[in-house]
């Protein structure tokens, strides 16, 4: 089952089952997911941005709403995290949740 990631800026995105992301905001044919850049979870840091959980892909696919993607504030909690070209990262801003 795929979901929706939308970002702060209004994008949307497409995650699909096995990681990959679909940007259908862009121009073909990069719109189409190229298999470089994967979701790969996500994680939850606390204010001093220690990472507090883990989360696999398998979780965020099957409820992504059980997660505290923002503070009561609206600052990031839980933050995504890919391999783009074989590097690992973990999203900071803009503010980002799945849906």
């Amino acid at each position: 089952m795929s979901r929706t990631i939308v970002v702060q800026t209004g994008e949307r995105m497409i995650l699909h089952d096995n990681g990959d992301v679909e940007r259908p905001s862009c121009p073909p044919p990069y719109n189409k997911p190229s298999g470089k850049w994967k979701i790969t979870g996500a994680v939850t840091k606390d204010n001093l941005g220690h990472v507090r959980r883990r989360y696999t892909l398998a979780e965020i696919l099957a409820n992504p709403t059980a997660f505290p993607w923002q503070h009561k504030n609206g600052a990031q909690q839980t933050f995504l995290t890919d391999v783009d070209h074989g590097t690992a990262r973990t999203w900071g801003s803009p503010s980002h949740h799945v849906e």
